[in-house]
């Protein structure tokens, strides 16, 4: 029995039984830990506002018999502009899916915190918040272990013209364009990608979150990187995530009225 101080994001929170939340937050001491949260959808309770999902907050645990109890917390930052903004909110709600999946098997990996405080500051606050969720994901997959090899060609190590390269997804890298090393690969899932989005993601995996978020990208290969992203985590994570499927459909929704 212990109480336990520490900050953390409400990753998730799920209502259970009449006034309690149940709150997944991501600490930097603890990594994910589930709390109890009682009395929390209470329009009196102190911890109502603390309870909601992607609130960053200092929180006072009750822990016992390995299970955490919310005491008291202490708002830092209630993170209202996603809630203003249903493209930001949809955003952060994909990558907090994301994140829940790969600290499934692992609650105490360490660098997810650092990188939620990045990574959702960043999709609430730059003007792009779409390019910003595939940066973190692709990020996050590479810290995880799964970095999508784009230094050189697998094959024959060479580097790769300006032709750029073909990645091909069952293998995990990128082949140059001479027939000999794409005949060894033979049939997979593929995608070609442009030698300025090999270099943009070669930033993106080498370098720390205060620059890797700070590209400044064109059109066509921002649109490339995004495109790689999705079908990228897809494949590591053998699950298809339909969240941001739905700007999508608002988007066409709303160029469909403007015409």
């Amino acid at each position: 029995m212990s109480f336990i101080k520490t900050k953390g994001f409400v990753i998730q929170s799920i209502a259970y039984r009449d006034s309690n939340r149940l709150l997944k937050l991501l600490t930097p001491e603890h990594g994910l830990i589930t709390c109890s949260a009682q009395g929390a959808k209470s329009r009196k309770s102190t911890l109502r506002v603390a309870s909601n999902p992607f609130v960053f907050a200092e929180f006072e645990l009750f822990y016992y018999r390995e299970r955490y109890r919310v005491q008291a917390a202490s708002i830092i930052d209630a993170y209202l502009p996603l809630m203003e903004d249903i493209k930001r909110l949809t955003c952060v709600s994909h990558l907090a899916e994301l994140v829940l999946d790969v600290l499934r098997d692992n609650a105490k990996g360490k660098t997810s915190y650092p990188f939620w405080a990045y990574a959702s500051y960043k999709i609430t606050t730059d003007s792009d918040p779409i390019l910003m969720t595939n940066l973190a994901q692709l990020k996050y997959l590479s810290e995880q272990g799964f970095a999508p090899w784009i230094n050189n060609c697998l094959i024959c190590g060479k580097e790769f013209s300006a032709q750029g390269a073909r990645f091909y997804f069952a293998e995990g890298g990128a082949i140059c364009e001479q027939i000999s090393c794409r005949k060894n690969i033979g049939s997979s899932s593929i995608m070609d990608l442009s030698l300025g989005s090999l270099a943009a993601l070669s930033y993106l995996i080498h370098n720390p979150y205060e620059k890797c978020f700070n590209m400044q990208l064109s059109e066509q290969i921002r649109q490339e990187i995004i495109n790689f992203s999705e079908r990228y985590l897809t494949f590591v994570m053998e699950k298809s995530y339909q969240k941001l499927d739905m700007i999508k459909s608002l988007e066409n929704f709303e160029q469909g009225n403007v015409k």
